[in-house]
């Protein structure tokens, strides 16, 4: 008769043991896979920098080019 409400207090101690151990599973999935490739963000180029599509959309904004000058040189960036 005296062990049976001991085995309640270990029940609940054993979740939070478990739920304790997951995150620390979890925590450690989480670090490996950031320090991999795989959760690494791609590289961002500096502020103030654009990009040569974007360089090519501006000069064709402003009027500096042509649209058959504009067409040609973007499908250099598109791969056609």
């Amino acid at each position: 008769m005296m062990g049976y409400g001991y085995g309640y207090g270990m029940g609940a101690g054993m979740w939070v043991t478990w739920i304790l151990l997951l995150a620390v599973i979890a925590l450690v999935v989480w670090l490996t896979v950031r320090a991999g490739d795989g959760g690494r963000e791609p590289a961002r180029r500096p502020p103030g920098r654009l990009s040569p599509k974007e360089i090519l959309d501006g000069r064709y904004a402003r009027g500096e080019i042509a649209t058959a000058e504009y067409a040609e040189r973007l499908s250099h960036f598109v791969g056609d």
